[in-house]
């Protein structure tokens, strides 16, 4: 704060004049240094105040509180809820069954009244006698002959015998140009009906070397010209399913 000295008036108004602007300076420089005190004081408060707020946020953040949990509050309905159950009747009462005891009674022998005596010979009753037989019946004695049979039957079941093949009429297929240039050659299998005369009835391909070549036309045709002693039954001939296999060999 500077010196200002003041000067004594040394005469009337100009002295009272100068004493005024005087008081003026000296009111202006003490504004002045209380400006400047208080903004030195108001920098000192601000500083402690920050100081003291950064600890108090410090130990509010190493404080856990305890969590609330909110809970909604229940919603009770006041509506009315009618239930409709099905009426089921109850069951009907069962009497009680009642008890019976049997009674067992054992057989006592009765003794005979006379036993010196001898006993009655009982005859057995006669047989009825057999109704006489019609005269226009045919009486058959022994086991019945079975009734005839409708197709072809298996070689080996209900004691049916196999056909046998006679050597003299066996024929040599011709063996199929087409297969014979592709160098081709195997066997035919076929199922064919042997009649109870012997000869050979329908017949069926189940297997051959190459599809198209005459092979199984060629195998028909040779199988055909056999004959066979017939199969047969109970000392007769029968129809059976025979299976015959030809073979094709390139010599």
């Amino acid at each position: 704060m500077a010196d200002n000295p003041q000067k004594k008036p040394e005469s009337g108004g100009a002295a009272g004049g100068a004493g005024s602007s005087a008081k003026l300076q000296a009111m202006a420089v003490d504004e002045i240094f209380l400006q400047e005190q208080f903004e030195e004081s108001g920098l000192r408060y601000n500083a402690v105040f920050i100081i003291i707020a950064i600890v108090l946020h410090a130990i509010l953040f190493a404080i856990t509180f305890p969590e609330i949990k909110y809970k909604p509050p229940e919603v009770t309905s006041t509506r009315k809820v009618m239930v409709v159950r099905k009426y089921v009747p109850p069951p009907p009462k069962q009497k009680p069954k009642k008890k019976i005891q049997k009674k067992f009674t054992k057989k006592v022998a009765v003794p005979d009244p006379t036993p010196d005596e001898p006993e009655p010979i009982i005859e057995p009753e006669p047989e009825p006698e057999p109704e006489p037989i019609p005269e226009d019946v045919d009486v058959v004695l022994g086991t019945p002959e079975p009734p005839p049979v409708s197709g072809p039957l298996m070689p080996g079941i209900g004691g049916v015998t196999e056909p046998e093949l006679i050597p003299e009429t066996k024929v040599k297929p011709e063996y199929p140009e087409l297969a014979r240039k592709a160098r081709i050659q195997g066997k035919v299998i076929l199922q064919a009906v042997i009649r109870k005369d012997g000869t050979v009835g329908d017949i069926k391909v189940l297997k051959e070397p190459a599809a198209d070549l005459g092979f199984a036309e060629a195998a028909i045709a040779a199988v055909k010209q056999w004959r066979y002693r017939p199969a047969m039954q109970n000392g007769r001939p029968v129809d059976v399913y025979f299976t015959v296999v030809v073979n094709f060999t390139i010599e």
